[in-house]
C-alpha cells in the first residue's frame, strides 16, 4: 500500500480543517463572528435565540457542503492535469 493510502488510513493525513492553523486574519474573523453571536444572542428571548442557533447551524451546513463539492472538484482537476502530464511524459525521453 502507498504511504499516502495509508496515512489516510490511519488518520494521520485528514483534510479537514482540524488540522490546519489558522491565519492571524482568519482567527479575527471567528473570533469577532463568536462575539458578535452571544452579543445578539443576549438580547433575544429563548425562542429567538433557538432560531440564531439554527440559522448559524444551516450557515456552517451549507458552508461545509460547498466547501466539499469545491475539493471534489479541485481534486479531479488535479488528476486531470497528473494524467495530462503523464501522458505527455515521453516526449521528455
Amino acid at each position: 500500500m502507498g504511504k499516502i493510502l495509508e496515512a489516510f488510513l490511519t488518520d494521520q493525513l485528514r483534510v479537514d480543517s482540524g488540522t490546519d492553523r489558522r491565519s492571524p486574519e482568519h482567527q479575527a474573523l471567528c473570533e469577532k463572528g463568536s462575539e458578535l453571536q452571544d452579543r445578539l444572542a443576549e438580547t433575544m428571548n429563548d425562542k429567538q435565540k433557538a432560531m440564531l442557533e439554527e440559522l448559524v447551524e444551516t450557515f456552517f451546513d451549507e458552508s461545509s457542503y460547498s466547501e466539499q463539492v469545491k475539493f471534489e472538484r479541485g481534486f479531479r482537476l488535479g488528476v486531470l492535469i497528473t494524467s495530462e502530464i503523464f501522458y505527455g511524459q515521453d516526449i521528455f525521453l
